[in-house]
């Protein structure tokens, strides 16, 4: 009953009062784990949540005890989420680091960590705005008559960052962790079809939205669909 009172409090509490109420249970969070209770330091951080709030330090928190406390998938789930929000916490980094190892995966090459660092900086729309502010430059440029070779250095550039923003937009595309010991991926919505794959807990697919309970997704270069509550968007 409690918990359906602050539920509905929450969705009648205007965005100001939601913001307030999750700085309040953030805070109550960090007093109770400096006291000793991590329960209800985890029950007040995921109530800050709850109200819409997106926090690093929130998500690191829930990760973190996650960790701490063997919980592979919840852990990934929050420290993937707080990696989101802050790709270059040093911390955060390291947690989300130790999460993937646990859950089996294999540490990533320099190369794929500095690529994963552009990823968590440069939004699609950021390298779509670089485009054209080379673009237009280039422009500026052949308009001027100083360099004839800008027209073309100009559509290379806007070539060249249009393939990078469908790559990084693949790249981040919504993925998922698994939440549950094994959960099947089959052919179409239902429990009855054929399988396609098998994915472990902890791990991370890519997850399109739900529908009747099923959630679509790609696993390698299959594409099949798993039960909506074996896994949670990161």
């Amino acid at each position: 009953m409690i918990g359906l009172l602050l539920a509905l409090a929450l969705l009648q509490a205007s965005p100001s009062d939601a913001r307030t109420e999750a700085d309040r249970l953030f805070a109550l969070g960090q007093q109770l784990v400096a006291e000793g209770d991590t329960t209800g330091a985890v029950a007040a951080w995921e109530g800050a949540v709850a109200t819409g709030w997106t926090s690093a330090a929130a998500e690191h928190n829930l990760g973190t005890v996650a960790l701490a406390r063997g919980n592979v998938p919840q852990a990934r789930l929050h420290l993937e989420r707080a990696a989101r929000l802050d790709p270059l916490d040093a911390a955060i980094a390291q947690n989300l680091r130790l999460a993937r190892e646990r859950a089996g995966e294999r540490p990533p090459s320099s190369a794929q960590r500095a690529f994963a660092a552009v990823v968590g900086v440069l939004t699609p729309l950021g390298l779509v705005a670089l485009a054209l502010a080379v673009a237009f430059g280039a422009l500026g440029l052949m308009m001027a008559g100083r360099h004839r070779w800008a027209a073309g250095l100009g559509v290379l550039a806007v070539a060249a960052v249009s393939v990078a923003t469908l790559a990084v937009m693949e790249v981040t595309r919504p993925l998922a962790v698994v939440l549950v010991d094994e959960a099947p991926v089959v052919e179409t919505p239902s429990p009855s079809a054929p399988g396609v794959a098998r994915l472990r807990a902890g791990e991370t697919v890519k997850a399109g939205e739900a529908v009747d309970g099923w959630r679509p997704v790609t696993v390698g270069r299959s594409e099949g669909w798993v039960r909506a509550d074996a896994v949670a968007r990161i």
